[in-house]
């Protein structure tokens, strides 16, 4: 079972958490997180613009730096954002405009739109 580093303070309550691949993937009612070994990647709900499965090959051709590289179970995604959170042993790091590749399971993927549909019904109030 691979280390994960403790996630200081969760934004929202916690709703689903996965383990596959050496990847762990958080959701809150505020945020996804994605642990990979030493980093941590951070975006709240408020900065998504779109959550969108993508095709194996846009997965495969997309650089290193914006996507995990885990393999295992799960649809290909694009997790589209104005600001995320990279936190690794050297800091906290704030990325803009930037589309994170990933793999989720289909009932991971579902809770994902889910929460980040009923944030928007929230914000419009």
């Amino acid at each position: 079972m691979p280390h994960f580093p403790r996630v200081e303070s969760l934004r929202g309550e916690l709703k689903r958490t996965e383990i596959r691949a050496g990847t762990r993937y958080q959701l809150t009612t505020r945020e996804f997180v994605l642990q990979r070994q030493q980093r941590t990647y951070r975006i709240a709900f408020e900065n998504v613009l779109g959550l969108v499965e993508c095709s194996d090959d846009e997965y495969r051709l997309n650089g290193p730096f914006y996507r995990t590289v885990e393999q295992g179970a799960g649809r290909p995604y694009k997790i589209v954002t104005t600001l995320m959170h990279l936190v690794s042993p050297r800091g906290v790091l704030e990325q803009e405009r930037v589309s994170l590749y990933t793999r989720l399971s289909s009932s991971f993927a579902r809770q994902f739109e889910i929460l980040l549909s009923s944030g928007d019904r929230a914000a419009k109030g």
